[in-house]
């Protein structure tokens, strides 16, 4: 006689090991509440949208995604840019956080490899220090027009993250002249 793997035959339960059985559940909670009509009704209100970005429930007079972002850059929280840049602490210091560091430089362990005799090991590359993301304090939970403004401000951290790998990149190459895959080794910066 075989063993019991738990659940029902609609949802099987794999418990082979703690990764099969926590895969499985997940699994089984997706297609529930994907099959949950109760929760798609939800969906539009999880809906951002740009056009009511700006702070007050008046449309602007773009469609084009393209444009209102722009137009969501050239006039952040109604005038007040001092709140927008990304990297910028909220202390009201003009100071930026270091981004980019290596002063822990690309950990290296030789302990974590099966069957290393000591000899060699491997190393993570650098990383980054935090995504820019400071604007995102300046949203309100207590707004109905929260869902709009979190997608502009997503929208402008990711301007900022861009505009970092392009300003960050011409120094790395110059230090790391040959390396291969030079751009993926950024992004990971």
């Amino acid at each position: 006689m075989a063993p019991d793997r738990g659940g029902t035959q609609e949802d099987p339960i794999d418990d082979k090991d703690a990764k099969h059985l926590l895969d499985s559940i997940g699994k089984i909670v997706h297609e529930k509440v994907k099959k949950d009509a109760d929760a798609k009704k939800y969906i539009k209100e999880l809906k951002g949208n740009l056009q009511y970005a700006k702070g007050s429930s008046e449309t602007v007079t773009f469609l084009d995604t393209c444009k209102l972002v722009e137009e969501y850059y050239m006039h952040p929280n109604g005038g007040d840019s001092g709140k927008r840049y990304p990297c910028k602490k909220l202390s009201g210091k003009d100071a930026k956080k270091e981004r980019f560091s290596d002063t822990l430089g690309g950990q290296c362990t030789d302990s974590k490899i099966k069957g290393n005799k000591n000899n060699c090991g491997a190393c993570a590359p650098y990383r980054r220090l935090h995504l820019c993301d400071k604007n995102m304090e300046t949203i309100s939970n207590y707004n109905s027009n929260a869902r709009h403004k979190l997608l502009g401000e997503v929208c402008m951290a990711a301007k900022y993250e861009g505009n970092s790998i392009e300003t960050y990149y011409t120094p790395y190459l110059l230090n790391n002249e040959g390396t291969s895959s030079q751009l993926c080794t950024v992004l990971l910066l």
